[in-house]
Formats: C-alpha cells, structure tokens, sequence
C-alpha cells in the first residue's frame, strides 16, 4: 500500500512537470479552427484586422483601405490619396487610420470619414507619434519629445491630463505601440511595456522581448514573435505560446475568436473561453 501511494505521487509529480513543459499544447485547445477564406487580392497586405463581429479590414499596399464582411461577401473601402497605416479595428464604430506622419483619420464602420483628420503638431506643440483613441473627445498619445502620455481633447485642441516625464527612457529605449483598453494605457516597446491608470498614473513597468504586433484582451496581452502567436497573463507575467495552424503575419482577437492571417489566407479559430 505504501509503495502504491508512493507512485501514485510520483505519476502525479511526472504529469504537473509534463503539462508545465507542454503548456502550449494546452492553450491550443483554447481556439478551434472553424474557418479560413483567400483574400482576392495582388497587392501587399500592409496591415490588418478584425472587429468584433469578424469583419475583416486590411490596407493594400499602404494605400486603400478594405472591409470584408465574411457573412455576405460585401466590401467596402477608402483611400485619400496619401500613405496609409496603424489600423485599429477595435471599435466597430470608429475605425481608425494613420495618415501620413501627424494625420489621423476616423471613419465609421462603412468607412466613411466620421469627422475632418486630427492633425499634428498644434499649438502646444504635441506631436504624437503613439495615439490611441477613447471616445468621441479624447484620444491617448505618446510625444517621445516631450516624454509624456497625454490624454488629449481633438475637438477643443487642448490637453486634458497628462503624465510625469518618463525620464527613465534611456537612449536605446523607444515605443512602438500604444494601447486603451478597459481605463488602463498601455506603452509598449521592445524592452518593457509601461501600465497606466486612467488618470496617467504609472503603475506597473512589465520587462517585455521584442514583438511584431501587440493586443491586450480581457486582462491577456497578444503578441507575435517570429510569425509565433504569444500570450502574457496580466496578472502572473506568464508568457505561453498560442499553437495554431499556420506561421502568422497579422492578428486579431477578441472574447469570441482569434482572426489569422498568413500571406492572403486568414484562418478564423473560435474561442472555447466565450463569455
């Protein structure tokens, strides 16, 4: 009986180190392949994403902008004539654009301009080259001049809150992604990625590794490292790899599936978490 015992333990100490080895293989289950469909396109695709309904946005060649909805084949799309990048999907309602260097575009969710482009620099001279918008009134921004995250009004042209000077940076140090999701800002570069309140108070500074694309998601961070899909626990900075079926070149996620896309193939996965 003694010995018994003995292996029983011994099976279940081997089985809690097989599964923390093969921690990724438990998270695939997480997302099921339920479907993939061939973007009918020549061009390059220059960025990429998906809302929360699973229509598909991408921007051909850094010059027009495409919606896909995948139920009934319609598409729309936009160009204005000028470079086009930093797509953000996130919002069904306000989808927005980057411009050229200091232009933002919002459009609403047929891609139509919602209101005239917010432009940099103004008065105060903030120029952002991070944003990341809120609402109807405000948008984050990240000035690597100035060193600060600002809560910006773009209707009243006028800052709203700001935080400390991140005087930390150091010279090899930058920013490339700046994220709103549920009160909290999240700046993220290859290094480290900065957490804010709401009221641009710094609360957390997460030692970070070099990424393609970033999301957060009902308290888990998404990133892609050498077409390999990634995700960070919030909470306990656990980092495990996503197995899916293909290499991946953009992605999207929300609480019902994970969007993919490699080359012009994107593979949608339902979620097994769904709320």
């Amino acid at each position: 009986m003694y010995i018994w015992v003995n292996l029983f333990a011994l099976k279940k100490i081997l089985l809690f180190f097989w599964l923390l080895g093969n921690s990724h293989l438990i998270l695939a289950q997480e997302f099921i392949l339920r479907d993939s469909l061939v973007l009918n396109t020549q061009d390059s695709i220059t960025d990429f994403s998906a809302d929360d309904f699973n229509h598909l946005y991408y921007i051909r060649n850094f010059s027009e902008l495409i919606k896909i909805n995948t139920q009934t084949g319609e598409k729309n799309s936009f160009s204005n004539q000028a470079v086009l990048e930093k797509l953000n999907a996130q919002n069904t309602l306000q989808i927005t654009v980057k411009s050229s260097l200091f232009s933002i575009l919002i459009l609403d969710n047929r891609l139509n301009l919602f209101q005239d482009a917010i432009r940099f620099p103004v008065g105060s001279n903030f120029s952002p080259t991070l944003t990341a918008l809120v609402d109807n009134n405000y948008l984050w921004g990240y000035d690597p001049v100035l060193q600060r995250l600002i809560l910006w009004n773009y209707h009243e042209k006028k800052v709203f809150r700001q935080s400390v000077i991140l005087n930390e940076k150091t010279a090899d140090e930058y920013y490339s992604e700046l994220i709103y999701a549920k009160d909290k800002i999240y700046l993220a570069g290859p290094n480290k990625i900065l957490v804010f309140d709401e009221f641009a108070n710094l609360k957390e500074s997460i030692p970070f590794r070099e990424f393609k694309q970033i999301e957060v998601e009902n308290g888990m961070l998404y990133f892609t490292h050498n077409q390999t899909l990634y995700r960070m626990n919030l909470r306990f900075k656990e980092i495990m790899e996503i197995e899916t079926h293909t290499p991946v070149d953009y992605f999207s996620i929300n609480s019902r599936s994970l969007i993919v896309l490699n080359g012009k193939v994107v593979y949608i996965y339902d979620s097994q978490n769904k709320p």
